[in-house]
Parts: structure tokens; sequence; C-alpha cells
């Protein structure tokens, strides 16, 4: 799976359908599908340079809630409009968990390192072992959807956070990070909304 930035750039042709690597896993395709209510996009707004320079600059000074991050792609109607489906990415400092609180709002993901979805949000964090500039720092990855959308609330947790894990994944692997633990296929429920009782 691969959520690189060909794959958030205008998604209203055929051929950069095809010419995405992203076009090659129905399973995400089909969830941002679902996610979005659409298939057809534009990325204005979307700074996957500026995502992947900033995670590469981390000096772990960042606070645990500060920024919300640079959006890596942030996806309109092609048609043009507000975005439907925003995916930021952020150094943080703590990893948020799983607890008898957040247990009743959010449906927790085996992925990363911790991994939460909720109505209209959902959010991985993961560690990077990076070679190059050589450090280890914990990554959050923030989708944001548009509330317009009508699905179910474990469809959206669910469809979610399988487009966050890909983008995670992809942006792992661009900065080459080691040990991060994301799942490699669509992350199970572990607790939560609607984890396993």
């Amino acid at each position: 799976m691969s959520f690189d930035a060909m794959w958030c750039q205008a998604r209203n042709t055929a051929a950069a359908r095809q010419q995405s690597s992203m076009a090659h896993d129905p399973s995400v395709e089909s969830a941002l599908t679902k996610i979005a209510g659409t298939d057809r996009f534009s990325d204005h707004g979307s700074e996957p340079e500026e995502a992947l320079a900033t995670l590469r600059a981390s000096d772990g000074e960042v606070g645990a809630f500060g920024t919300m991050g640079v959006p890596n792609c942030r996806l309109r109607p092609a048609s043009g409009g507000d975005q439907l489906v925003t995916i930021y990415f952020r150094e943080a400092v703590v990893i948020l968990k799983a607890n008898s609180e957040s247990d009743k709002t959010s449906t927790y993901y085996r992925t990363g390192a911790s991994a939460a979805s909720e109505e209209r949000v959902s959010s991985i964090y993961f560690h990077c072992r990076m070679a190059k500039p050589k450090k280890d720092i914990i990554v959050n990855a923030r989708l944001e959807r548009e509330s317009k959308v009508k699905i179910s609330g474990r469809e959206a947790a669910d469809n979610q956070m399988i487009v966050a894990n890909a983008a995670a994944r992809s942006v792992a692997q661009q900065l080459g990070c080691q040990g991060t633990g994301l799942s490699t296929g669509a992350p199970k429920a572990i607790s939560g909304v609607y984890g396993p009782h």
C-alpha cells in the first residue's frame, strides 16, 4: 500500500487513477470512497513534501496537544468546495492510549503504538526510527472527514482507520521508519465502542 503524493493529486481522470499505486489496493480505495462519499477528488491544499520535511526536522520539543500538523493529504470534491477528507501528520511527545473514559467514545485498533477512531476522526501514533537523519520520534497521523457523509458508526470507524493506516504506512516508508508496528492489512478493532465485548 502506498499513500504517496501522486495518489493525493487530482483523482478525477482515469490516467491519474492508474498512475496511483494506491489504486492497486481495492480495500483502501473502497474505504476512502465510503468515507468521502465520492471517488473523484482534487488535492488543493495538500502539502506532502512539507509534511515529510517537518517530520525529518522534528526535535522532540512539541507540546503533547500542540499543532494540528501539516495536511499531507487534503481531498476536496473534483468540482470544488470544502475538503472531504484531510490527513495531518505531526511529531508527538506522548502516545494517547485507551482508558475507561475514551473506551466509551472511541474504538481502538491494533496498529502502531496506539490507534483510535470515532465519529469523524481517526488517529494513529507510531514509533519511527529514522536512519537519515538518525533519530527516534513518535509520529501522529490524524484523519478528519466531512460530517455530511452518511455512514454508520462502525463502518465509519473501520474505514477511516483503513485509510489512516495506509497513509501512515506510506509516510513511514518515505521517512525510512523502522519499528512502526503499523498493520500491513486492515487494522482490527481491539477495544472500545466497536471492539470485541
